[in-house]
C-alpha cells in the first residue's frame, strides 16, 4: 500500500493518515516531519537535499502513507504512490478545526510540534484561504494523475475506500 493524503490544513489528514496506518498496520508519515527537523527551540527547516534524501528513501520503501499539503519540492511522490488522495473537507469545517485545534494546543489538552501561538493561528488561516485560491488549479494537477487520483470529502469515505481496495 502507497497512499498520498493531501488537503489543506485542518481538513483531517493527519488524522485519517494515522488511522489507515493502524488499521493496515503500515508506517505513516507525516510530510512536516520529513521537511523540518523538531527541536525543543523551534523548527529547523532541513536543506532540500536531506529531505530529498529522506523522502526517496520513504518512496522506495514497499508500504507507506505519506500525509501533507502540495508541496513543490516534493511532488515527485506522486509517481510513487498506488492512490493520491485529495482530502476535499469543508472549508467552515476546516477553519472550525484550525481553531479548535489552537485552542486546544494553547491549554495543553493537544499535542503540537509548532507552539501555538497567535502568530501560527493566523499562518494556519492564511494557508487554508491560500488552499482555497489555489483548489482548481491542484485539481487539475491531480487530475494528470488519472484513476490513481481519488477525491473525497470526508475520512470515512478514504476508510471505505482503502477497505475495499486492501485487504487487512
Amino acid at each position: 500500500m502507497k497512499i498520498d493524503i493531501i488537503g489543506a490544513v485542518g481538513s483531517g489528514k493527519t488524522t485519517l493518515a494515522h488511522k489507515i496506518a493502524k488499521e493496515f498496520h503500515i508506517p505513516c508519515y507525516e510530510q512536516d516531519n520529513v521537511v523540518w527537523i523538531r527541536t525543543s527551540k523551534g523548527d529547523v527547516r532541513r536543506t532540500d537535499d536531506e529531505i530529498e534524501k529522506i523522502f526517496f528513501d520513504i518512496l522506495e520503501s514497499e508500504n507507506w502513507i505519506i500525509e501533507g499539503s502540495p508541496r513543490k519540492l516534493l511532488k515527485k511522490r506522486y509517481e510513487y504512490s498506488e492512490y493520491i488522495i485529495f482530502l476535499d473537507t469543508n472549508s467552515l469545517l476546516r477553519l472550525y478545526r484550525i481553531l479548535r485545534r489552537w485552542i486546544r494546543q494553547r491549554f495543553g489538552r493537544e499535542a503540537y510540534n509548532t507552539k501555538p501561538t497567535l502568530k501560527f493561528l493566523w499562518m494556519n488561516i492564511k494557508w487554508h484561504y491560500e488552499f482555497n485560491n489555489e483548489k482548481k488549479l491542484l485539481m487539475t494537477e491531480l487530475l494528470q494523475c488519472g484513476e490513481r487520483y481519488k477525491r473525497f470529502t470526508n475520512g470515512r469515505e478514504v476508510m471505505d475506500f482503502c477497505s475495499s481496495e486492501y485487504k487487512k
